[in-house]
């Protein structure tokens, strides 16, 4: 009867579920993601932070401006940590997406893959569920966050099991169209990360804010979290030389194109050709995507 009882429960927290905002769903298919030969310093930093066993700093925020490639190296990080075995859940907000644009089914969407992870947890989230209904879909972010994050995974550790360093990837927290919801999930983060047997880590992206800026300059949040600039990191350029080189050459070794390019003098294109589209670029990953896309 209880295992009726959470499968019910289950179903009831799945209807109220962003799906297309988990990283492997169906709208996020064939999304891109970082090259092998790119980020490489970077993203190591980062799977260093994902495993390490007693963080220092519960949160990785990463910010750069429009596409600098935040949501690629996301999808990267979600992609490294879940083969790992260490990603607990994910959410790429998108202004887009009315599913995707708010915190109506944040923490919901959250609290399902968490769920989906361990049975164990899943019995403490999805008792809340069964104990009030309407926490899924009536409830303040504040309460839904304490009823279904926090409280299930403090009564987790404190039962004796401990979360394999699970992490909560957020992509594009500035994608959300209600800014002080963007302000009130950082605090109830932080606030999370005050108990030590906390046991989730959150790596978030965003656009460098002035208001997201001026809330990680907080006490309370800057002593939890490791911040990185896209803007300050070396080697940009050469990453995104790395890709047109690459885009290039799959053109010429894709058959669909071998008879039209037949007669095409090599290297094609001129290294003066791939120099300007490098500068041209100024730092952005997407005109680098986009060239390659026509």
């Amino acid at each position: 009867m209880e295992h009726l009882f959470i499968i019910l429960a289950l179903q009831q927290l799945l209807q109220y579920v962003a799906q297309g905002a988990i990283h492997d769903s169906g709208e996020q298919y064939d999304a891109p993601k970082c090259h092998p030969d790119t980020r490489k310093k970077l993203l190591s930093d980062i799977n260093q932070w994902v495993k390490e066993t007693d963080k220092e700093t519960g949160i990785t925020y990463l910010h750069g401006p429009a596409g600098a490639g935040k949501s690629c190296i996301a999808r990267s990080v979600c992609e490294g940590a879940n083969y790992a075995g260490f990603l607990g859940a994910s959410f790429f907000f998108w202004r887009g997406s009315q599913n995707r644009n708010n915190m109506e089914k944040f923490i919901t969407t959250i609290a399902y893959q968490l769920a989906m992870v361990n049975d164990v947890l899943a019995g403490y989230i999805l008792s809340e569920i069964q104990l009030d209904p309407r926490l899924i879909y009536d409830a303040s972010i504040e309460r839904q966050f304490q009823q279904l994050i926090l409280e299930p995974c403090l009564c987790f550790v404190e039962s004796g099991r401990k979360l394999l360093n699970w992490i909560i990837v957020i992509d594009g927290l500035d994608e959300c169209v209600n800014t002080t919801m963007q302000l009130s999930v950082l605090h109830l983060l932080a606030k999370a990360l005050q108990h030590e047997s906390f046991p989730l880590g959150f790596f978030i992206t965003s656009r460098p804010e002035l208001h997201l800026q001026e809330v990680w300059d907080t006490r309370e949040i800057s002593s939890v979290t490791n911040l990185i600039s896209l803007s300050s990191i070396q080697g940009i350029p050469q990453d995104i030389r790395t890709v047109i080189q690459s885009g290039f050459l799959c053109i010429l070794n894709d058959r669909r194109f071998k008879w039209a390019l037949r007669s095409v003098h090599r290297p094609w294109p001129l290294p003066s050709i791939i120099d300007m589209l490098v500068e041209r670029s100024s730092g952005q990953f997407i005109y680098a995507a986009t060239v390659m896309k026509f």
